[in-house]
């Protein structure tokens, strides 16, 4: 299965959203961007997975130079997944594919 989200950098770049996302999704980073992105990313798993399970038990690494890692300690996905990300100016769209 194969999900795709599209996400605007501006939904992040105020200061109020920004610190309640590192808060609750334990994000790898403090930008903006990387914010759009981990959320893209979640949204696409959360399509891919076609099920509920609660984001907050993942995280999303994003190591230099490498696609995207989903850490899933607590074994809350069905499966393993492949992503992709990629933006450009103000938009950001990640694409998970499950594996």
């Amino acid at each position: 299965m194969i999900g795709v989200d599209l996400v605007d950098l501006t939904r992040f770049e105020t200061t109020a959203k920004l610190s309640r996302f590192l808060e609750r999704f334990h994000a790898d980073g403090s930008t903006p961007m990387v914010m759009a992105k981990t959320w893209a990313c979640i949204e696409a798993i959360t399509k891919a997975e076609d099920k509920p399970f609660d984001p907050t038990q993942i995280r999303i690494r994003f190591p230099p130079h490498q696609r995207p890692i989903v850490e899933d300690p607590n074994h809350v996905l069905t499966s393993s997944y492949v992503l992709s990300v990629s933006h450009e100016n103000k938009m950001v769209i990640a694409v998970a594919i499950r594996a």
